[in-house]
This record gives structure tokens, sequence and C-alpha cells, in this order.
């Protein structure tokens, strides 16, 4: 991939507005000086701990202590590699990146997807205008309107609607898009008949899909009357794979990293449960779920729920998704509706908090699929339950964690009505050997220690204060005890002798050291000189007093392993040294004692 030129890299960072560009992913409010808080598009929680230093161009989570400048937002929240993450923000911001080393070919391949998605943006404006104002829509906006979609919501989403009669390739032709162009998007074809470009849709209402990065990449269709088939999608261009994306995901993403993803069906199931606040749901593009959407979903979070009809949800989309969920690692809940009705109509009767209560109802998939197989069994006689522990025995198996394994035997038991313990019994051979014990149920012990409280007041007034920081050209990598703090005193202290800008120094850093690197410095105001001088006098001091005590307790180990009738010159000789960092120390305590 041809490299992006790092002055406009540079550039575009300073130039970008961070809190316009992340308050599109979580509502942002003003907390005091350069700062802006919001709840973390990230992770779920009640009270806002994500915050933007707008004067910076760095934000930080105080909950799941993730941090960095617009680049590393972007990569995070669109699930991008960095040079895409710059491609997107540019996008954004109106500013024109320029390449060094790009292969042959390679900018004419970049130039035709640009292409392809304009045109798809100006067919969906196209659609939207036909459907806003044309009289052939009447049609149209009538059938939106008795699903509940009004004119601001056919807005909120961009729909649309295709007259036919080739209108949208007069239109795409007269704004200069080529015909190969056309059919390159799939919005036109080429008849056999007579050789002239037609439109694929055709007097249908429009669904435009949008990529991650906000762009129409495809569309879905939807007939008027009895004109088949029902639904008519793109068909797979350079831009647009039914398997790669997922109706809906451009804006649910931030609610489903949140949360869990509640995949429906169609199109406007996604639609009426957005107006209704379930922001997660998402839809295959007229395509069956599949592997691919799963781990699209996986990206963004570790739970997924299926909202389906019950006998589609137990004859197709439940099928494909058992077994592909333990594999990607994406636990998967199935939330099956009564037979015939669809996420719509129950948002039309129950409203927001009647599909909240589906939602919430849903149970694991290996439980569903277990009631579901047990159900279709005959369990009258002991040789037909039997039967039926040896049917679920295969899908019992196929869950790999044991203590989980073990809650669906007992349910299994229940549902066949035998002992659970017989279940046990066939699953022995089979069962993993040991259980590792869950790293998170560890009681850990949350408190900072004093070293690294003054490790990390010695970093912040580095980061905050730059090159005003006279004393930091004392400190050496060995003040601090930590690779991550090493490694950001080591950036910091080139950055303050540089005068450099914090947000690219963000770009360099490991991510243990960018997290603490944004827990440092967002937020944090100058301090003012009478309390930035007593800092500047205590912190690295303190530092130095941690540092000889490091030093005392190691030569103390190594004192107490010689034999000074063995050895008596190197006893003698690490006695006197210790002596010496002892009478140091306490040089330095009293020190801190006159500066209190």
């Amino acid at each position: 991939m041809a490299k992006i030129r790092d002055e406009d890299i540079d550039v575009l960072r300073e130039r970008a507005d961070l809190a316009e560009i992340i308050s599109a992913y979580t509502e942002l409010k003003r907390s005091g000086g350069h700062t802006v808080k919001g709840l973390c598009p990230f992770h779920s929680e009640k009270t806002p701990s994500f915050t933007v230093d707008t004067a910076r161009g760095l934000w930080h989570c105080f909950g799941c202590k993730e941090g960095g400048n617009v680049y590393q937002f972007v990569e995070k929240v669109e699930n991008l590699p960095f040079p895409e993450a710059v491609e997107w923000v540019a996008r954004k911001v109106g500013f024109e990146l320029r390449y060094e080393e790009m292969r042959p070919g390679e900018a004419a391949q970049r130039g035709v997807k640009a292409r392809l998605i304009e045109a798809n943006n100006e067919a969906a404006r196209f659609f939207h205008q036909q459907l806003m104002t044309s009289q052939a829509a009447v049609e149209a906006r009538n059938y939106l309107g008795r699903r509940g979609f009004d004119r601001e919501v056919s807005e909120r989403w961009q729909l649309g609607f295709a007259p036919g009669a080739n209108a949208l390739c007069r239109h795409l032709l007269s704004k200069k898009f080529t015909q190969d162009e056309i059919k390159g998007a799939d919005l036109g074809r080429i008849s056999e008949r007579d050789g002239s470009l037609y439109d694929v849709f055709r007097n249908r209402i429009t669904f435009p899909t949008w990529d991650l990065q906000g762009d129409v990449v495809g569309f879905g269709a939807r007939a008027l009357g009895d004109a088949q088939p029902k639904y008519l999608n793109t068909s797979e261009t350079p831009v647009f794979s039914k398997s790669r994306v997922m109706y809906g995901l451009n804006r649910a993403k931030s609610a489903i990293a949140r949360g869990a993803a509640v995949v429906v069906e169609g199109y406007t199931d996604v639609i009426a449960l957005h107006e209704a606040g379930v922001y997660e749901a998402v839809a295959t593009n007229g395509t069956a779920l599949g592997e691919t959407h799963f781990e699209q979903l996986k990206r963004f979070s570790s739970r997924a729920v299926l909202m389906f009809d019950a006998d589609t949800a137990g004859k197709g989309a439940t099928e494909r998704g058992f077994g592909i969920h333990q594999r990607i690692g994406l636990e998967v809940l199935v939330a099956p509706l009564d037979p015939g009705r669809d996420p719509a109509d129950v948002v039309a009767d129950m409203g927001a908090e009647g599909i909240r209560k589906v939602i919430e109802a849903a149970e694991p998939l290996m439980e569903f699929k277990l009631r579901q197989t047990i159900a279709d069994l005959p369990l009258d006689t002991p040789e037909a339950r039997s039967g039926a522990v040896r049917q679920v025995l295969e899908i019992l198996r196929s869950q790999t964690d044991p203590i989980a394994r073990h809650q669906y035997v007992d349910i299994a038991a229940r549902l066949i009505g035998v002992d659970a313990d017989m279940i046990h019994r066939a699953l022995s051979e089979q069962r993993n050997q040991g259980v590792s014990p869950d790293p998170g149920a560890v009681d850990r012990d949350r408190r900072i220690p004093g070293h690294v409280k003054v490790e990390r007041e010695a970093l912040q007034l580095l980061l905050t204060q730059g090159r005003d920081v006279e004393w930091a050209s004392d400190l050496v990598e060995e003040d601090f005890t930590s690779s991550a703090r090493r490694e950001l005193f080591r950036n910091a202290l080139e950055m303050a002798r540089a005068e450099g800008d914090p947000s690219a120094m963000a770009q360099r850093l490991s991510p243990d050291a960018l997290a603490l690197f944004t827990e440092l410095i967002v937020g944090q105001n100058e301090l003012d000189p009478e309390e930035l001088e007593s800092k500047s006098r205590e912190v690295p001091v303190r530092l130095r007093v941690f540092r000889l005590e490091r030093d005392i307790k190691n030569r103390r180990g190594t004192l107490q392993e010689i034999n000074p009738l063995v050895d008596g010159k190197r006893h003698d000789d690490l006695f006197t040294e210790l002596v010496g960092l002892e009478a140091a120390r306490r040089d330095l305590l009293r020190k801190l004692q006159g500066a209190a």
C-alpha cells in the first residue's frame, strides 16, 4: 500500500477537530477548561469517564484506560489499520493526502473505488429526492407511512425510490459518471437485447447500505406490488460484498461496543429498532447470516443476540451460528419471536419497552439448540430418553468451557427427564482435563504504591510543563520501575527537548505506555507558579529516595549472601557502599522535611 507522507499526517492531525469527530459516537459536554466529557463508546458505563482534551488533541477513558490521538480513536472505533484511519480522517475534514512509493496501477485502483463510492452516494441522493418529491413515489410513501416511517425517518435513513425508466442512469451520466462506472457500481446494466444501459433498481423503495466509514456502497430495494423478487440487492462490486457488509452497522457500532449486537432479518426491522432506541440493531444484506458476519460483530463486541421469527431462527440462522460462535469467540443468544412476527411488528404493538423485554429474555444459543433438539424427540420410554441423551451429547461436547457445559448438562437432563449424572458420565471421556482459573476473578490490590505514585507525578510534570521542567535532565530511565513508565519517560524527555506536539508522540507509544500517557495528560491544567515550584523541588527528590531504597534493599540482600570469613574484602566494600547509600537517603529525607 502506498505510504502517506509524514508531513500530511502531522498537518491533518492538527487540523482535525477531535471533539467533533468523537461527538458522532458519544455525546460530549463541557466539563471545564479545555476538556469535554461523555460516555465511553468502547465500554458500557453509566457515568461519563471518557474525556477529550481539546487543547492537546488527546482523549482518555478513565474507566477502560484506553486513550490516544484522533487517529487512534478512529483506528479503534472504526476498527481500521493506521493508514486507513488517516484516510478516514482526511475524508471527514476534506484534506487531500499525498502518497509516496505508489506501485503501478495502485493509483488507478484507488481512483476506481473512489468513483464507485461517489456514484453510489449520488444514487442515494437521487433516490431520496425522488421519494421526497416525485408524484411517482406516492405508493412508496404510503407504504412507508403504513410501516410507521414518516418523512423524518426517511430523511434520517436516506430512504429512496427508484422510478425506473433508466432515470438513474441518465442522471448519473449527466453528473459525468461513465457507463463503466455505473456498471461497476451495479447501478446499471447493459441490455442483451439492444445493448442499451438500463437501471438495476426500478419501481422499488431503496435502502442505502453504508460501509463503516459512512459511504454508500450498495442498496437493498423492495418491490412495490407483486413484482419479484420482493427484495433486490446490489451484486458483488469492488466496494460491496454481501458477506462483509451489515446494514446499519455504521450506525450501531458504538452501541454494540457498549453491550451486544442485535441481529435481525430486514432493513425495516433495523430502522424500527433504531427509531425505538435499540441502537445496536443490524441486519445482513439479502444473504444468509454467516461466519464473516459474526467476525465483523466480534470486532465490536463479544456478544450478539439473534432476533428472528421462531421458525427461521430454528431452521436457519441458529444452525449457521451454532459452532461458529465458539470458534471465533462470540457469545450468541437467541431471542425468538412468535411465528409470523418480526421486530418491527413488536415495536409497533408493544413499543420500545416491549422489544427490550424480548432482548432481555434471550437465551444462550446452546440452550436454545438443546430445547429445539429435544422438543422434536419422543421421551415416553426409557429407550427413547436414552436415545435423546445420545442425540444431545454431540451438542454438549461442542461446548469447550467445562463450567458452562456442566450447567447445560443439567438443563438437558431436566428437559429429557433423566438424572444429570447419567449425562455427566457419558461425557466424562470427552471432558477437558482441568480448568484454568479465571484471572479476572482474582482479587487485585488496586492501591497505587508510593513509588509508582511519585513516578507518575514526575511524568505528569514532564508531559504538561515540557521544556520548563529543568530537573528532568537529572533523571534516568532506572528511576522508573515499569517498562511502560520508562518508555513514556524516554519519549516525554525527547518531546520536551524538541518542544514537540504531545498528540504526535502518542503515535509512537506502545499500548501500555499510550494508556498511561493519556491518563496523565488529558484534562490536566497547568499548575500555578507556586505549586509548580513546590512540586518541582519535591518530586525529583522523592524519586531519588525510592531509587536509593531499592538499591539499599538489593545491597542488603547481596551482603547477607557473602561470608566475611571467605570474601572479607568484597563484604567490607559492599558494607561501605551500603553505609553511603543510607547516608544519602537520610540527607534526601531531611531535604524533603525542610521543603515541607
